[in-house]
């Protein structure tokens, strides 16, 4: 028979040198980020030159020094950042990094647009490419309409999201992004439609086509799609008042979100109205 006193100091010690272990990682991992004697490190202490390895750190303050150094460098960043893109074997979080780099550096990265846009295929990076692509700058337009042609609806998807961002950002003519958001109202996936609808209201450029275009859309099969044209049409003002009749069928919607959507659309039609 075991002797029972002695199993139970056996039991405490292995319990209490599995606290002791665990005590010792979480320190050490906390001494990353605080002194002993708890004043927080200087980020820059713990960026040093690894700035793009740090661009996505959980700490904001290292992050943000990341930047910071980023910003510092300039164009004279875009040799490293180039070298990760074009690395098909860079892991994904350095990849996303080098992005974000790009996004951070606006035009000043346009050098980069073709690198950029080679990733937008890959299901891992392609929001973060197309963000990317959407602070670049007029150039990165073209590969911008030339994801449209996707097989991939996501690629579609966030091509065209970015065009609607690249419209103010760049910035665009409306001529050169409503008529692809127009026909992304007719596009197969869903998805894309809701963007297209989305960023059709969030632009308001050239009611006179895409009112009646978003008006077509109410009778969506997709309930997320005729409620993103809804809220489109709200934005338009007096001049979707040509849309009352439709939004006021589709404030009876079987789908909530859809019937909301309509009567928010209604009030600020009206609102607008009155001034």
């Amino acid at each position: 028979m075991p002797d029972r006193p002695r199993t139970i100091v056996h039991v405490i010690a292995r319990s209490t040198a599995a606290v002791i272990a665990l005590s010792l990682v979480i320190g050490t991992a906390g001494y990353l980020y605080y002194r002993p004697s708890g004043d927080q490190l200087d980020p820059a202490e713990v960026v040093e030159k690894d700035w793009l390895e740090h661009l996505y750190s959980q700490n904001p303050q290292v992050a943000e020094e990341a930047a910071n150094q980023l910003h510092q460098l300039g164009p004279a960043a875009l040799p490293e950042v180039r070298g990760v893109l074009s690395d098909p074997s860079a892991d994904v979080s350095l990849q996303k990094a080098a992005l974000k780099a790009v996004g951070l550096l606006g035009v000043s990265a346009a050098p980069l647009i073709p690198a950029v846009a080679a990733l937008l295929p890959d299901p891992a990076l392609t929001e973060e490419a197309a963000v990317a692509l959407s602070f670049m700058g007029r150039e990165a337009y073209g590969p911008l309409e030339a994801a449209l042609a996707s097989d991939d609806p996501v690629v579609r998807r966030e091509g065209l999201r970015s065009l609607g961002k690249l419209r103010e950002r760049a910035p665009l003519e409306a001529r050169m992004v409503v008529p692809l958001l127009l026909e992304g109202l007719a596009d197969p996936d869903a998805g894309v439609r809701v963007v297209a609808a989305t960023y059709l209201g969030i632009l308001a450029d050239d009611a006179g086509s895409a009112v009646p275009a978003l008006i077509d859309t109410l009778a969506d099969e997709d309930p997320e799609v005729r409620a993103a044209a809804a809220t489109a049409l709200g934005s338009f003002g007096t001049a979707a008042a040509q849309a009352v009749p439709a939004l006021r069928e589709a404030a009876t919607d079987r789908h909530e979100d859809v019937a909301r959507e309509a009567g928010l659309a209604l009030v600020k039609l009206q609102s607008s109205s009155r001034r």
